[in-house]
């Protein structure tokens, strides 16, 4: 795709209350979209979270750590406006609470929400190898919520549906993407005096790819149950961030992607299916043979890289694509009643 980056923060009236520090210069000027109607995006924009004073860095080939303020990117399909109502699609990168594969499970991931005509929205949310409070709860669903309550408040000026936003994790990603879906509602005193607390963060949907869901120590990932519990969590601390216990009847349907042979447990996926399907959530499981983890939406040869098609399927029948470029909005029309499908 022939991205052309552009600054697109004029574009974000709840920036200037919600920004802890004011944004650079260069992210307040208003930039148009390419006049030959192409896709763009725009530049990387603060969500007025920020930790300590870290310099992010690249750990390898598309892989950052150390990353101390909470930021959005923005892919703009081709043909898009400010008056249109398209489905947007949060991103969270994975990583293990610790970096983020933010090229990978980011802005690619964000390119082929472009393509097929949403708006991608990848999350750089606080984490960091080397300090032990970035990473920790309640630090990334902080950020995630912020990311979609400022998404929803300025949805008008970025021709998207607020009723249209959905939520896309891979690994931690996903165990955070699942946090934000079944946590929305939950009163954290951290955001009593965030202007956009009275914003809704509840997802319209939620795609959970190879995820991280429980955090119950015979299933989980340990790397990622320490890092964003700690060493010694107390057990109401591990039930609250075990998403497939606060799975509730107002939980957007969901979407899970995960192999056979995956070093993160198969187990993580059965248990949120089955949560759902308790509480009546629509939810399709695609399980694979092979294909472990890691692959973002890369073609390496095995039956994951089937996935895509089936998200895009998926989509479909939910009713979030076509993504609409008209101004007519309200509720999905194609949403699915039912407890959804099982693929294995």
């Amino acid at each position: 795709m022939n991205m052309n980056p552009v600054f697109f923060s004029a574009f974000f009236p709840a920036f200037a209350c919600a920004a802890a520090v004011p944004p650079e210069p260069s992210a307040l000027e208003a930039i148009c979209p390419p006049s030959e109607g192409k896709a763009f995006h725009s530049g990387w924009i603060s969500l007025g979270l920020k930790a300590a004073d870290l310099k992010e860095k690249q750990v390898s080939a598309g892989h950052i750590t150390d990353v101390g303020e909470a930021q959005v990117l923005l892919h703009f399909p081709a043909g898009w406006k400010p008056q249109d109502r398209r489905t947007a699609l949060c991103i969270f990168p994975g990583g293990g609470y610790s970096i983020q594969a933010i090229e990978k499970e980011g802005s690619r991931i964000a390119g082929w929400a472009a393509e097929h005509g949403m708006v991608g929205v990848v999350v750089k949310y606080r984490v960091s190898g080397t300090s032990n409070a970035l990473g920790k709860f309640p630090g990334p669903l902080l950020d995630a919520r912020q990311a979609l309550r400022t998404v929803r408040e300025n949805a008008s000026s970025l021709g998207i549906d607020p009723l249209r936003i959905g939520v896309m994790g891979f690994s931690a990603g996903g165990h955070l993407a699942a946090m934000t879906s079944t946590l929305w509602n939950r009163t954290l005193p951290e955001e009593a005096e965030n202007p956009l607390k009275n914003i809704s963060a509840r997802p319209d949907f939620s795609m959970f790819i190879y995820p991280v869901i429980t955090m119950a120590p015979h299933t989980t990932h340990g790397g990622t149950r320490n890092k964003i519990l700690g060493p010694h969590p107390s057990p109401a601390l591990e039930e609250m961030c075990s998403a497939e216990r606060q799975v509730t009847k107002q939980t957007p349907p969901v979407f899970l992607v995960h192999a056979l042979d995956d070093g993160v447990s198969c187990a993580n996926s059965r248990l949120m299916e089955q949560a759902c399907r308790n509480k009546g959530v629509p939810v399709s499981l695609n399980l694979y043979p092979t294909g472990g983890h890691g692959y973002g939406m890369e073609k390496r040869g095995h039956p994951t890289d089937q996935w895509p098609d089936a998200a895009e399927q998926w989509l479909k029948e939910q009713g979030f694509l076509p993504s609409p470029a008209s101004a007519r909005g309200g509720a999905p029309s194609g949403a699915v009643p039912s407890s959804g499908t099982r693929r294995e």
